[in-house]
């Protein structure tokens, strides 16, 4: 027997071809594209045994020689039906490549037209001589039908929307890409070395990932990966007896003892070092088919590390629906969280088509009681069969079929329903398995109290909105003229910032500044707050001390540390003849030079005791005309940029 890199080739493609063959022809359902594509690989079977029996010297050369340049015109005619069927094609012509098959391959296998010789020489190189214009036209057919059905894997590659379906036609693109260059070969020089069939060693490893990773042709999972399990262990035990043999080959000179005692090391290291590799192959095989699981398990724990950290309600739900969705590859999914006003759940996070999905229930749906009293997921399936659901009105079945909700998954957290996830199906078409299931409802226990602590904190935010709006309001008691311009100063001066390119921290520290900036004037005596004639100097010092006892008063409120200092600088100038402090420039807080300008804006346009209001075209003069005195001119200038937007709301 010889033994060289084309017979090792030869033999590793058919293993590899052999299990994928035997993948298809024997899983359910057997349909009408899985018994074209196993024609297909039986063909591919055939060329690789083939080729390495002629290599091998164990058989008759030209016999087998003449299988192996039989097998590619069947593969061709396999592949192009294989095709016609996945698109729904139907060529008036096509019935006419089975005679050609038929023919083709008894004039190649059963006459001596195509193949004229071949034989091994001593040392196992391959010699054949093929009848030059035969095999043109015999291969030529067989090239034809195979660029038709390349041109339509191409053209079904580019007009699907489907992601994963998009996958399975690019390898099976590439094989076939591979698959006529590498036959190509064979009219070459370069015939006399294995080429094609190292191609369809690629090709078989192309196709196996298409079936085992991208489900080509809807094969179950677990006699995939059994396949799968099977050809590495028929690989790794080909690499076994091929050594066992070169080294017997090696050491043809001894006998008895010696043969078996070198026999025993061999098998030994071969054993200690290919055992390992099984293992490393397995546990990467495992980490393919099971990414989902391996990445489940590594989206928790960024879960457990980021979401405690975050406690905006909206980021929450948006960063865990987007976990969700990437990791597992589902097509569209919603978090809804129940109201704290009211007991009807809202939509805080959506992905993928869910326009027009209506899934904003009331406390008393049947869904969401079935959630609340089972405390586990609801499953289409559920939905079908209990007599709870039979209450669901026709249109709310229809959205649900419409929208393709698989699961339903509460978010409890101490026996309330704060919440729950709404999932339709994988991108892949397979439907959620158990261990789906027990990771969605590990993640969503980890969730609901993610969603409860945001909950609680976005109650602590309205709590202290409500304290800080009191303040203001305080202030709006005691003075006609805030209270009619507080909000909107600080809707300006939030803008302004926005605009600057303040952070979203920065923004609701320059918002409250402005809502806040006359908080001191609590503190004025009323016969000065409201005098209608001018005010005398003691008067005007005690004005003067309202910015310091406003930033006084808010400067022990943690959450409007960063407030305080923009009070304390409301009322100084740019140019530095302000008060309380007389800072000039960039000494003022930017949150503070932000709230001069609209300050100034709202009192000009504004009627007081003691003056008319200016029009907003006035009022706009005397601040270009004080830029770089009173007010920064870059603030003016984004202020001037904000009132453009807002110019329809200015009462001019």
């Amino acid at each position: 027997m010889h033994w060289n890199a084309g017979t090792l080739i030869s033999l590793v493609s058919t293993v590899l071809y052999g299990a994928i063959f035997g993948l298809v022809a024997f899983s359910r359902p057997r349909n009408q594209l899985r018994r074209i594509f196993a024609l297909y690989l039986l063909a591919m079977v055939l060329w690789s045994s083939s080729a390495f029996l002629t290599t091998s010297g164990l058989v008759n050369v030209l016999t087998w020689f003449k299988i192996m340049a039989a097998s590619p015109i069947a593969m061709m005619v396999g592949i192009f039906y294989f095709v016609q069927t996945l698109f729904g094609l139907r060529r008036k012509w096509a019935p006419l490549t089975v005679f050609y098959a038929i023919l083709a391959v008894a004039f190649t296998v059963f006459s001596d037209l195509v193949v004229l010789s071949a034989s091994l020489s001593p040392s196992g190189e391959l010699h054949y001589e093929l009848n030059t214009p035969v095999i043109v036209l015999l291969a030529g057919v067989g090239y034809f039908l195979i660029v038709v059905s390349l041109v339509d894997l191409i053209k079904g590659l580019k007009h699907t929307q489907d992601a994963n379906h998009r996958q399975r036609l690019r390898y099976l693109v590439i094989g076939l890409s591979i698959t006529i260059v590498s036959t190509a070969a064979n009219f070459t020089e370069l015939g006399k070395y294995p080429i094609d069939v190292a191609a369809n060693v690629l090709t078989a490893i192309l196709i196996a990932y298409a079936i085992l990773r991208h489900n080509l042709l809807d094969i179950k999972v677990v006699v995939r990966l059994g396949i799968l399990y099977s050809v590495i262990t028929a690989i790794l035990g080909s690499i076994y007896f091929l050594v066992i043999s070169l080294v017997l080959n090696i050491f043809n000179l001894l006998a008895g003892e010696e043969l078996l005692l070198i026999s025993i090391l061999v098998g030994a290291l071969s054993g200690f070092i290919l055992t390992p590799l099984r293992n490393l192959t397995q546990t990467s095989v495992d980490r393919l088919f099971y990414r989902e699981k391996y990445n489940a398990g590594l989206m928790l724990q960024r879960l457990s590390q980021t979401t405690v950290s975050v406690l905006d309600l909206d980021a929450v739900a948006d960063l865990v629906l987007s976990e969700i969705i990437e990791t597992l590859h589902i097509n569209h999914g919603a978090i809804m969280v129940k109201s704290m006003k009211g007991g009807y759940f809202r939509a805080l996070a959506q992905r993928g088509e869910t326009h027009g999905m209506n899934l904003a229930f009331e406390a008393d749906h049947p869904i969401v009681r079935w959630m609340k009293l089972q405390n586990r997921i609801l499953t289409k399936h559920d939905l079908s069969i209990h007599p709870t659901f039979k209450a669901l009105w026709g249109k709310e079945r229809q959205d649900l079929a419409r929208f393709q909700i698989e699961l339903f998954i509460p978010l409890l957290f101490k026996g309330d329903l704060v919440g729950y996830i709404v999932l339709g199906p994988r991108r892949s078409g397979q439907p959620y398995t158990s261990d789906d299931l027990v990771f969605l409802s590990t993640l969503s226990n980890q969730t609901a109290v993610t969603v409860e602590n945001a909950r609680l904190f976005d109650e602590l935010e309205e709590t202290f909105v409500q304290t800080v709006s009191a303040l203001a309001n305080a202030i709006d008691i005691r003075d006609s003229y805030t209270s009619s311009h507080s909000q909107e100063i600080a809707g300006w001066a939030a803008k302004i910032a926005e605009k600057i390119g303040c952070r979203p921290d920065q923004i609701k520290s320059v918002y409250w500044g402005g809502v806040l900036h006359d908080i001191g004037k609590i503190g004025i005596p009323d016969e000065i707050l409201r005098k209608k004639t001018s005010l005398d100097r003691p008067e005007w010092d005690i004005i003067y001390q309202h910015t310091r006892r406003g930033a006084e008063i808010i400067a022990p409120i943690k959450k409007l540390e960063a407030v305080a200092p923009i009070i304390a600088s409301s009322h100084e100038r740019y140019d530095g003849l302000g008060y309380p402090m007389g800072i000039k420039g960039e000494e003022i807080p930017l949150g503070a030079r932000i709230v001069a300008v609209v300050d100034s804006f709202s009192a000009m346009i504004s009627e007081r005791p003691y003056k008319k209001p200016y029009t907003v075209n006035k009022a706009i003069h005397e601040l270009k005309r004080n830029i770089g005195k009173m007010y920064d001119p870059a603030v003016v200038q984004a202020f001037l940029e904000v009132l453009e937007i807002d110019a329809s709301q200015i009462d001019s």
